[in-house]
């Protein structure tokens, strides 16, 4: 072979080892960086491994010692690790526990509701759950406990894990029933209160039933008001004559309501739907009765300018009321005879004879059979007016019926007068039974209207007024003199009281204010020294206001 071929080939080899040595040195140096890179790998991992190991210690550290039991278990309910609270709260060892499932700790009436939570849970259709259920310990004990439930996520199903914690809640679940228990016996105690306040609401409204049929019989006579025992007795003889067409001689002084009992003797009678007709007696002048009563024909008289019909003919077939029937003329008391005999009488100017029926209730003020006996009144026309009398005592003979008929009037005048209502007082009703009321219920009613008019508070004051004052004196006249304006007889026991109640009044009344014209020592006349020392031995002391 030629030397010159031979080193051509020498040559070629030479060049062809250079490429190999070149692509091994390539290939070494990638395996270098791919050395490089997977030591790099590896020393993250490494840091990672070392991350996640002490993660997983301070976990368990924490969830060793965490302040609340809590457990771990497996996707089927295993517990696979419990901490030091939660063995303490159950009473079981680490080891016992590690060896149970959730549900052997769990109190038999509450299984139901946290097994189906715990299958929500590990199939996905919830992440976390809370609940609050009872345990039963190793011991026995039943208690409460807060749980809260949550997933913790693994590659598969059966990697997964569920995380616990429960709070040991049985002290407020104590409370909690304590609370529940107290307001059951709060609902049974109200519950009991009701039916009390029911029962007594019940025997309420049967005294009040009672009490408005005792009202009703006492004010069941319209305007008639009172419950004393002359006023009784009227009413009693109202419903014993109203039904009867006798006529009806009222006595009683001026003022007592005579008219009161003609209108209720009228519309308790069965001439109610016809009128009843009044006339004052006392008013009509001596020459005009005849046309009053009996009307009067055009031109009978000066002034007749057309004819009349008298108040006989208005009352046709009711009631005609003669108040103060005593003050008709003599020469007239005739032909009133003649109408009560034969129901007949004559217009004056007219011959005709008239046809009447009426009914005829009298009133009078005087004495009449003294009257009759001095021949100014017909004897035979007294005993036809006087067939049934009925006697109204005077206020003063009824003052048990001054309180109703205050309060009566109070309410009517103050409506009148558009003011409000004020209070009576027992100080007041004191002060108007101390007085005798001369003018009867009359002035009664004057007198309230006065001092309604006169207050300018809602208190009343009737101790102010003239009428008592005088009472006042001459009751104090009476006493000088050893003369009794009441003759009942008090022990001294009930003295003491009388003075007592006479002096607290006379506080009240005074808005316990003791010194000045408006004190109550210048009321009951004695010095304010004297009042201080009989309030202090009879133990008389001011109200304290009531405070919020």
């Amino acid at each position: 072979m030629p030397a010159r071929s031979t080193k051509k080939e020498l040559k070629v080899l030479e060049e062809k080892c250079e490429l190999l040595e070149n692509q091994c040195l390539e290939y070494v140096n990638a395996l270098k960086q791919t050395n490089q890179r997977l030591e790099k790998e590896i020393l993250k991992q490494k840091q990672i491994e070392a991350r996640l190991t002490i993660s997983e210690l301070r976990f368990r550290k924490i969830f060793e010692h965490a302040p609340f039991g809590a457990a771990i278990t497996d996707h089927s309910g295993n517990i696979v690790l419990a901490n030091r609270a939660l063995c303490m709260m159950l009473g079981y060892t680490q080891q016992e526990l590690e060896s149970m499932h959730f549900s052997d700790c769990t109190l038999k009436e509450d299984l139901d509701t946290d097994v189906e939570r715990f299958r929500q849970l590990t199939s996905g259709e919830i992440d976390h759950y809370n609940l609050e259920k009872r345990y039963r310990t190793q011991s026995g004990e039943v208690i409460w406990g807060s749980l809260a439930v949550t997933l913790i996520p693994g590659k598969r199903p059966e990697e997964r894990s569920i995380l616990g914690m429960v709070e040991d809640i049985s002290d407020r679940k104590r409370i909690e029933q304590k609370i529940i228990q107290s307001r059951d016996d709060l609902e049974d105690i109200v519950a009991e209160r009701t039916r009390e306040i029911l029962s007594l609401k019940d025997r309420l409204q049967a005294e009040n039933l009672i009490l408005k049929q005792e009202l009703a019989e006492s004010q069941s006579y319209g305007t008639i008001i009172g419950r004393s025992h002359p006023i009784k007795t009227v009413i009693s003889q109202i419903e014993l004559v109203a039904p009867t067409d006798a006529n009806v001689l009222i006595h009683g002084e001026s003022g007592t309501g005579k008219e009161l009992v003609a209108r209720e003797i009228h519309r308790r009678s069965q001439r109610k739907a016809k009128p009843m007709i009044k006339v004052n007696c006392a008013t009509i002048p001596k020459d005009l009765y005849e046309s009053e009563f009996f009307g009067h024909v055009k031109g009978a008289f000066t002034g007749a300018v057309k004819d009349r019909i008298g108040r006989f003919e208005a009352a046709d077939g009711g009631t005609i009321f003669l108040d103060e029937v005593g003050e008709i003329p003599l020469d007239l008391q005739s032909k009133l005879l003649r109408i009560l005999q034969e129901g007949e009488y004559e217009r004056l100017g007219e011959e005709k004879t008239r046809k009447v029926n009426v009914r005829i209730i009298a009133a009078t003020n005087k004495q009449l059979l003294n009257e009759v006996k001095a021949n100014r009144f017909r004897d035979d026309l007294f005993y036809r007016l006087n067939v049934f009398p009925v006697q109204i005592a005077p206020l003063r003979e009824r003052k048990d019926d001054i309180q109703m008929l205050a309060a009566h009037f109070i309410d009517k005048l103050s409506k009148k007068l558009n003011v409000s209502s004020p209070q009576l007082t027992q100080a007041n009703i004191f002060d108007l039974q101390s007085y005798d009321w001369p003018g009867n219920v009359r002035e009664l009613e004057n007198a309230i209207e006065r001092e309604i008019i006169l207050s300018r508070t809602e208190k009343l004051n009737f101790s102010s007024l003239p009428s008592i004052e005088r009472t006042r004196t001459a009751a104090s006249i009476s006493v000088d003199s050893g003369v009794a304006a009441d003759p009942t007889i008090l022990s001294a026991e009930e003295m003491k009281q009388f003075e007592r109640n006479n002096t607290i009044n006379a506080m009240k009344q005074c808005n316990w204010k003791i010194y000045g014209d408006d004190g109550a020592a210048d009321l009951l006349g004695i010095k304010p020294t004297t009042l201080i020392e009989r309030m202090k031995r009879m133990h008389i002391r001011k109200p304290r206001k009531k405070t919020l």
